[in-house]
């Protein structure tokens, strides 16, 4: 065993790199269960890398949420921030994911058993765990434990929640940024009364209610905009600029009848601004392609959304007389909103031939021969005047699990009934129009003529006519319920050199359903350029067993070995009525140990298989209207390739492509193999060094391919592309299907390390930290393929996502008398950005278009918190964050979500903010 001083102790605890958990007294020998084992044993003995964050680890960080916190772990990469929520397809959900594996191998619990999805497969919604009822954080960087499951392929994450006796505790948060935008606020009150042992039972329950408002783009300079000029690493001075031709006025195409080869002014399709060929010039916010006028969308976009969220937590211990048991039971319930806002409706209708705005707006720009074949005319018009997009997603969680605990004929034996589930809403809360009412003002009425006016200036009139359009309630909603059954026993066997070899054996069985109900509106597509929107009601039931057995085989030399059987079934649809795909099952194994030669020495390692399932909706899901792609293209087809009869349809200039989403029911399972080799050396009783290595293979992995890869090879991915017919102009266009397919391997391996000491001065008590993540594998074989490699190590990959070498974080505490001092310092290492080619145009030097990619430099922010015990009772904390207010480094990133000038999933645009709490215990 470690020779454990209260120093060391407090060191392992703060970066979990050593095995004691912060339950257990420091000389105690009471038996928990592990994070990673199903046998309740002495904390210290644990041999999993298990990372544990205690309330004074979260509270130093000066975080408000438990989004923040794990999302800036060292080990965390690759998951979902609220800003995806505007326009990526973050859907208002925030995600884990350890060592950018990916959120969905990610397994995070609720002390210690599931909850109910954000999504049709296993992800979780992190925003729900209320931070203020939160007693410690368990990150196990291992994966595929028998435990919970072999999905946890990455590792897991469980929130261990306060319980027992407890002071009535008040504590009030405000944070204020120094620039516009941001403000949020925090508020709590919890309380525990009885205590097990003395009382026979314990209650302890909190509330909670966390507010931020919008951040928007127009309030930080290197986000306010699209149009962005820099100097590349060669020197060079160029132009960034990603819009759309869905302008304010509009911009118009006309489609013709038997274009003349020999009129080089015939085309099948020619585009132009009415407003740009008469003013010679395009206004505001908007840049002049071709005879195009192309709208600076970016800057009317949010870059952080409003958030609100209230949280309830309640939990209780019943001891069941002179059994051996208790009962327990836990509740917690989250109505969470966020609110985020985009560019305004990016609509499209026809005009037809001979209507007044034809004659007046489209004839005078036509040569005759183009005049007299013309087939169609599509006007795309942005309603600027009708406000931005805004989507309200509300997502609201009840968790209920109620089980018995205890000790019987030599097993220890814990068994529980869960019981969840998420209700979450996609509203619209302004900005889009009702076909039926936008056509009639336009076409019937005369009401609206958008062809003369520039942003803000249209006439009081025409703005009513316009909001009278517009469309507010619930686009959909989807509701998620799980309801489960689990038990688990462990026993001492037999008794070996080093101790008694023990024995775990449970199960687990769970049904998950998940179900999309459209408003009428949506469903019979009411609402102007949306498509019909199906709905579908998928289950499914997962069903489990496993075995554990643990072997000190001498004192210094521990094994485990366990073994897991899977059974997850085809999916039903109840409103078909139909099953998708079919019955999936598989054994998986675990097999770890620990040797400790001496005190100051512990070596550990595990090697694992696990088993994914594709989520319901991967399967099973119709296709479905998913907007438009984040970045413009190029159209893909010409005279020289045209393999689906296509290129009639192909657009002038760079154009947002439309998308659809659906589902494959002929996904195979994913399969992993993973491996840990660690080191914890303790060479005095003030310091701790930790290093953990580790592997995870994917095979058959299930991913949807990146938007730029299907329009930049058509050739590859033909099948990905089909036509989407808009009922607002009775047009048909180009779509693509981003639709999941198994594309062979994935492969991430890296060391995580962790450094602490801890030393008494004459200033005080200090305690040093350094932690990080560093990546030396993160590949992926290019989809459609099963043996060319890509990655995006270091690079901004094909996936539209960064994978970064090294992610570190450091912290400085200096605790002397009622004061307490601690400065942050958090890192990122440097990546190449997206590569723009001239194809699509998105970078030119004024003259020409520019192949270029830049160098994004690594980023880093310091934090300084000083916390003062002012009472007994009263704790005051004041801090900063972004303390030297430290900019995002320029990315000229144009796909996922809607801010541009940076990226967002990897820094924050709040720059320098203000915090201060205070805390008051009765």
């Amino acid at each position: 065993m470690f020779k454990r001083s209260k120093i060391s102790v407090g060191v392992m605890l703060a970066l979990g790199s050593a095995v004691v958990l912060p339950a257990m007294a420091q000389d105690a020998v009471q038996r928990v269960e592990i994070t990673g084992s199903s046998i309740k044993r002495v904390a210290s003995e644990a041999a999993l890398p298990v990372q544990t964050f205690t309330q004074e680890d979260i509270r130093r960080t000066g975080v408000t949420t438990v989004t923040d916190f794990i999302q800036q772990l060292p080990v965390m990469q690759g998951f979902t921030v609220s800003a995806d929520s505007v326009g990526g397809g973050g859907g208002g959900v925030t995600t884990a994911s350890i060592h950018d594996v990916g959120e969905q191998y990610t397994l995070v619990l609720l002390n210690g058993r599931r909850l109910a999805p954000a999504t049709s497969g296993t992800t979780i919604d992190i925003k729900q765990i209320p931070l203020a009822a939160v007693e410690r954080i368990e990150v196990l960087t291992d994966g595929a434990s028998a435990l919970y499951g072999a999905d946890a392929i990455a590792g897991v994450v469980n929130f261990i929640l306060k319980k027992g006796e407890a002071p009535l505790q008040l504590d009030a948060r405000i944070n204020k940024p120094q620039h516009r935008g941001g403000e949020g606020y925090n508020l709590g009150i919890s309380k525990g009364v009885g205590e097990l042992e003395r009382d026979g039972f314990s209650l302890f329950g909190s509330i909670s209610y966390d507010s931020n408002r919008q951040l928007k783009a127009a309030d930080r300079d290197f986000a306010k905009t699209g149009i962005i000029s820099f100097t590349d690493q060669q020197g060079r001075q160029l132009n960034f600029f990603n819009g759309s031709s869905r302008a304010v006025p509009p911009n118009i195409d006309v489609k013709y009848l038997n274009p003349t080869p020999t009129d080089p002014t015939h085309k099948s399709t020619t585009s132009f601004s009415p407003y740009f060929l008469t003013a010679g010039s395009c206004p505001p916010s908007h840049v002049d392609i071709g005879r195009q006028c192309y709208f600076d969308y970016t800057s009317t976009v949010e870059i952080a959304p409003e958030q609100d969220r209230t949280s309830l937590f309640a939990t209780g211990e019943l001891k069941l007389g002179n059994s051996g048991f208790k009962a327990f039971a836990d509740f917690a319930y989250t109505d969470a909103s966020i609110l985020a806002r985009i560019a305004p409706y990016p609509a499209e209708f026809s005009i037809p031939i001979g209507d007044p705005l034809f004659n007046q707006y489209v004839a005078p720009f036509l040569t005759p021969t183009q005049l007299a074949n013309v087939s169609s005319v599509n006007v795309k018009y942005r309603l600027y005047e009708l406000g931005n997009r805004a989507y309200d997603y509300q997502t609201k969680t009840n968790h209920l699990v109620a089980g018995v605990d205890g000790s019987a004929m030599g097993w220890d034996i814990n068994s529980a009934f869960t019981y969840s589930m998420q209700k979450q809403l996609q509203n619209y809360a302004g900005g889009f129009p009702l076909a039926d009412r936008f056509t009639k003002a336009l076409l019937v009425d005369r009401t609206i003529d958008p062809f003369p006016y520039v942003l803000g200036q249209l006439p009081a009139p025409m703005l009513q006519a316009l909001k009278d359009t517009q469309f507010v309630g619930t686009y959909n909603t989807t509701d998620i319920k799980m309801v489960g059954v689990d038990a688990r026993a462990s026993r001492e066997l037999f008794k070996m050199s080093g101790g008694p070899a023990s024995l775990g054996l449970g199960g687990d069985y769970r049904q998950t359903s998940y179900k999309v109900t459209a408003n009428p509106a949506v469903a019979n597509a009411e609402i102007l350029f949306d498509d019909p929107q199906p709905e579908y009601d998928l289950k499914r039931k997962n069903s489990g067993v496993f075995a554990e057995l643990v072997m000190p085989v001498t004192k210094e030399l521990e094994l485990t070995g366990g073994v897991r059987y899977d059974n997850i079934t085809s999916v039903d649809d109840d409103i078909s009525g139909k099953k998708f795909g079919s019955t999936q099952n598989a054994s998986t194994f675990k097999l770890s140990g620990r040797f400790q030669p001496t005190k100051s020495v512990l070596v550990r390692g595990s090697v694992g298989s696990g088993f994914r399932s594709a989520t319901m909706q991967e399967v099973a899901q119709p296709l479905v209207d998913f907007g438009v792609t984040g970045g413009s293209y190029v159209c893909p087809f010409n005279d020289a390739f045209d393999p689906k009869g296509l290129k009639d349809l192909c657009w002038a200039g760079p154009l947002q492509v439309e998308v659809f989403q659906g589902g494959n029911a002929a996904l195979k399972p994913e399969k992993s193999k993973q491996w840990t080799l660690g080191i914890v050396l303790e060479p005095t009783t003030n310091t701790s060094v930790g290093l953990d290595l580790w592997s995870v293979e994917v095979r058959e992995a299930v991913t949807s391919v990146d938007e730029a890869l299907i329009l930049a090879d058509p050739g590859k991915y033909i099948d990905l592309y089909t036509t989407k017919h808009k009922a607002s102009n009775n047009l048909d266009f180009i779509a693509i299907k981003l639709m999941p397919i198994n594309i062979g391997k994935v492969e991430n391996q890296g060391l995580d390390w962790d450094l602490t000491l801890k030393e008494n001065t004459g200033f005080g008590h200090f305690t040093g930290r350094l932690s990080g993540t560093y990546l030396i594998k993160s590949r992926y074989t290019t989809p459609g393929t099963s043996d060319q490699w890509e990655t995006s190590l270091g690079r901004y990959g094909s996936n539209s996502a960064v994978s970064f070498r090294n992610v570190v974080s450091a912290s400085a505490t200096l605790d002397k008398g009622n004061w307490s001092q601690t400065l942050r310092w958090n890192y990122r290492s440097g990546y190449k950005d997206i590569h723009h080619d001239v194809d699509n145009c998105a970078v030119d030097d004024g003259v020409d278009c520019i192949d270029t990619q830049l160098d994004v430099p690594a980023y880093y922010t310091f934090d300084w918190q000083t916390r003062w015990n002012a009472m007994k009772n009263l704790q005051l904390t004041l801090g900063i964050t972004n303390l030297f207010d430290k900019k995002p480094p320029l990315s000229l990133r144009n796909t996922g979500s809607h801010q541009l000038g940076y990226d967002p999933r990897y820094a924050s645009p709040v720059l320098r903010e203000f915090y201060l709490s205070a805390s008051y215990k009765f």
